[in-house]
């Protein structure tokens, strides 16, 4: 929570990579929840622990990102829902008055609560500080389209997310940024890629990318993807506004 809570404040650029992890991890997390064969094999106290971390970690994510995402609704009805809450609350406490050094006492506090004291200790800290890296890289320049294609994708995306709930605009941007992860082909218009938050239909590399960028512009505005659409995007909403009005 400290970390990503630190991401978020200090490097909005990552703002859209970190939606993505954010959305992996929950989805991993979920497969723990809803595995039958994990809660058989699992110690249950163990089991418990472990749910109950990753509910307070849903709703701290739901907090970050302002309730666009709602990971936590599943977690309502169990058992571990109001202990969640309680370790969420108690980080709530620690941000809003952190100093360096205050994470030791907040994992102190959450083994605490989940009577968990026992399974680690504190050491001391020997090892030195590691050497900085002065060869600094240049930034990468951002990904540039053609604007006419862009334009039309940008529309297209513009019109599939007219009316549509934040939540689901965000899933769909953060599947293709899921995707992204293993490369997405943007250069070729007849490799053609399947998303389960669109069924049925097929979208060449730069599409998909076009979709992203929209998404996280209605849902994240201020988060940059390193896509320069900026002028496909404003022409297609210019568009898009004068064909519903």
């Amino acid at each position: 929570m400290i970390v990503e809570h630190n991401l978020y404040e200090k490097y909005p650029s990552m703002r859209s990579s970190q939606i993505v992890s954010l959305q992996q991890l929950n989805l991993e997390a979920m497969k723990v929840f809803t595995s039958q064969d994990i809660k058989r094999f699992t110690p249950p106290f163990m089991y418990r622990a472990s749910i109950t971390l990753n509910c307070a970690t849903a709703l701290f994510v739901d907090d970050l990102f302002q309730n666009k995402t709602d990971y936590a609704a599943s977690y309502k009805s169990s058992d571990v829902f109001q202990s969640a809450r309680q370790l969420f609350d108690t980080w709530k406490k620690c941000c809003a008055d952190f100093h360096p050094g205050a994470e030791y006492d907040l994992v102190d506090e959450y083994a605490r609560l989940l009577k968990l004291q026992k399974w680690y200790t504190w050491g001391d800290d020997t090892s030195s500080a590691a050497a900085t890296n002065n060869n600094s890289e240049k930034p990468k320049a951002p990904f540039t389209a053609d604007l006419t294609e862009a334009y039309t994708y940008c529309l297209d995306a513009l019109k599939r997310f007219d009316g549509m709930p934040h939540g689901d605009i965000l899933r769909i941007a953060s599947e293709i940024g899921l995707l992204g992860e293993h490369g997405i082909d943007y250069k070729n218009p007849t490799t053609l890629y399947t998303l389960k938050s669109i069924p049925h239909e097929h979208f060449c590399g730069l599409h998909l990318m076009c979709l992203m960028f929209v998404g996280f512009k209605i849902t994240q505005p201020d988060i940059a993807t390193g896509l320069d659409f900026d002028d496909a995007y404003q022409l297609a909403l210019e568009a898009h506004k004068a064909s519903v009005h």
